[in-house]
């Protein structure tokens, strides 16, 4: 999939470098992955980086079903008063 990329500034090997997270975004769906992928060289174009970077894929939505499986950081308990 990276070697379809057609970015000029993309470093090759830089996702397969950031598999384990892309597994974990994804849940391990290729058409996921597909989509995260390809959102993500869209708006690496469109904002003239032509890269993908980990800071992109971290503000590139998956589809919901993914999304709502993968695993959330806790959150910080408020105490009340």
């Amino acid at each position: 999939m990276e070697q379809a990329l057609r970015l000029h500034r993309h470093q090759p090997g830089s996702l397969v470098a950031q598999a384990k997270y892309l597994h974990q975004r994804t849940g391990g769906l290729i058409s996921s992955l597909s989509h995260i992928i390809r959102a993500a060289a869209i708006y690496a174009i469109v904002e003239g980086s032509e890269q993908i970077t980990r800071d992109l894929l971290d503000v590139i939505v998956v589809d919901h079903a993914t999304e709502s499986a993968s695993p959330k950081p806790p959150r910080s308990r408020q105490t009340s008063r």
